[in-house]
């Protein structure tokens, strides 16, 4: 669980990082500074967002299947911690989750612009920068090590198999929208 967790921490530090050096220069002064620590804690709580599909898989989707009823039971009994480590630890069974699908992360990049063009501060655009660099992280990950995989969470709501090359395609054509937006923000 813990090496889960880290590794999209320092995916979203990196990106954060990375995202501070080619923007900004140091904030001369506090309100700047309030700025930046809003888009660290924006793109912290996207971050987690994303998390919230298996919540709601959990309590409203699936709420039938064994994994719910066992997290509820455990919730239930005010055992969070293992709760959450049962959830990490059995993530693979939710594959219908609400925002872990190809057609959410499509609808996301209207949002997303929406977000960067619409907002003036950096909290709320820290906030839809961390759920997709969370979602493009996971996608990444899985294209390049399990791309089999990829096709019963990414892909579920299609009616049929996806090819890997079909994958790939939109894996990059997802990735650069995502990078155009970043642009926008430079």
């Amino acid at each position: 669980m813990r090496k889960l967790i880290s590794e999209h921490v320092r995916v979203l530090v990196v990106y954060l990082i990375v995202f501070m050096l080619l923007r900004w220069e140091w904030p001369g002064s506090v309100r700047g500074m309030f700025d930046l620590v809003g888009l660290w804690v924006g793109g912290a709580i996207g971050m987690a967002l994303l998390g919230l599909d298996r919540v709601i898989h959990v309590y409203a989707t699936r709420p039938h299947e064994q994994l719910s009823q066992q997290v509820s039971s455990l919730v239930g009994q005010r055992k969070l911690r293992e709760a959450l480590q049962t959830l990490l630890l059995r993530r693979g069974e939710q594959y219908h989750l609400a925002f872990r699908n190809g057609v959410f992360a499509l609808v996301f990049i209207p949002v997303l612009f929406f977000a960067i063009t619409s907002t003036s501060g950096l909290f709320g655009k820290g906030i839809a920068l961390g759920l997709m660099v969370h979602l493009v992280y996971d996608i990444w990950r899985d294209q390049l090590t399990r791309p089999q995989h990829l096709n019963s969470w990414l892909f579920w709501m299609v009616s049929r198999e996806v090819s890997p090359e079909e994958q790939r395609t939109f894996v990059w054509i997802l990735t650069g929208g995502f990078g155009l937006l970043n642009l926008l923000l430079l």
